[in-house]
């Protein structure tokens, strides 16, 4: 297997007996066949050496009358697939991994990496999915993986990532499936925090639309020009343009600031004097600090990572675990 191969190419290099050409050295003592039907003769020792899973399995007693015949391969049937298999397999045996460029492929790894407890193949599994290639396309996606396995920065990170992004899009809302409920909200409250902050922020300081100069300073204005005045101008675009914001489904980001309506309001002019009534260089920098104060990160606690999500995530493994451990005990 190169470096460069994908996951659908390491589907298509069996060989026409079924056994995977990385594989196929027939003089082992343990057979593993995948969902899919392929072959993979492989070690007991590195088996046990690599998978504490493995490790359990072969140190159960074994009724005698299931031993294989002499010089015969023990078999067991995984419910992995043929490329998720061969990828693990290829971990622990130092050999070149596939491409590790799809989230899909990724998480089915960390899966079955979590499985047969093989904490080399989780570890190389978290370093992936933090791949800034992975992490821009991704980041609701990695934030529900790296959130509910107690990855604290990893997390963090992601949620990071998604400011700006909105959450309820059709772009978004797949992503958002696999997020567990109790992180999803989280990642909600991250955003409606942001909101939230930014309007008390705009209701707390007048001075953040700053009024231009000589707009104040105007002497042929038929308007009169008092600081009470443009406070109820500013006040009111500002609820113009927050009412906008509002009934945008986008987060709040720095993008937001610097949009078009943002743009609009800060180009109107005095209807006497036809000055603009706004210093707009100065409004933009004041309202990007209050941007840049908001919170960044969803608050990511250890005791997210508990016994129920341990349950959830082992659960549809143990009737094959049982499966095999209850013919060693036969």
């Amino acid at each position: 297997m190169s470096e460069s191969q994908t996951e659908e190419e390491i589907n298509k290099t069996t060989t026409p007996s079924n056994v995977h050409p990385s594989f196929n050295d027939a003089d082992t003592d343990i057979t593993l066949t995948s969902l899919e039907g392929t072959i993979f003769h492989v070690q007991s020792s590195t088996l046990s050496l690599a998978s504490g899973w493995f490790r359990t399995l072969f140190a159960l007693p074994q009724n005698p009358s299931q031993h294989p015949p002499a010089g015969t391969a023990e078999t067991i049937s995984v419910t992995e697939s043929t490329s998720v298999l061969a990828a693990l397999l290829s971990i622990i045996t130092w050999q070149p991994v596939p491409t590790l460029d799809k989230i899909d492929f990724i998480e089915n790894l960390l899966v079955a990496g979590e499985k047969y407890e093989m904490p080399t193949v989780v570890s190389i599994m978290r370093l992936a999915v933090m791949t800034s290639q992975l992490l821009d396309v991704h980041p609701i996606r990695i934030y529900g993986i790296a959130a509910s396995r107690g990855w604290i920065a990893e997390a963090k990170l992601a949620s990071t990532k998604t400011i700006g992004l909105d959450l309820l899009s059709s772009e978004c809302i797949q992503d958002l499936r696999t997020v567990d409920s109790l992180h999803m909200t989280n990642l909600m409250l991250l955003h409606r925090r942001r909101r939230d902050m930014f309007c008390a922020a705009l209701a707390s300081n007048s001075n953040v639309f700053v009024i231009n100069p000589v707009f104040m300073k105007a002497k042929d204005c038929s308007l009169p020009h008092s600081v009470a005045h443009c406070v109820r101008q500013s006040q009111m675009h500002k609820s113009m343009w927050w009412g906008n914001v509002e009934r945008l489904p986008t987060a709040l980001s720095k993008p937001i600031v610097h949009g078009a309506e943002m743009g609009e309001i800060l180009e109107m002019t005095c209807q006497g004097c036809h000055q603009k009534m706004y210093n707009k260089e100065a409004t933009l920098k004041k309202l990007s600090e209050v941007v840049d104060s908001l919170p960044t990160a969803v608050e990511v606690c250890h005791a997210y990572y508990s016994i129920l999500t341990l349950f959830v995530r082992t659960s549809a493994f143990f009737p094959i675990s049982f499966e095999i451990t209850a013919a060693r005990r036969e």
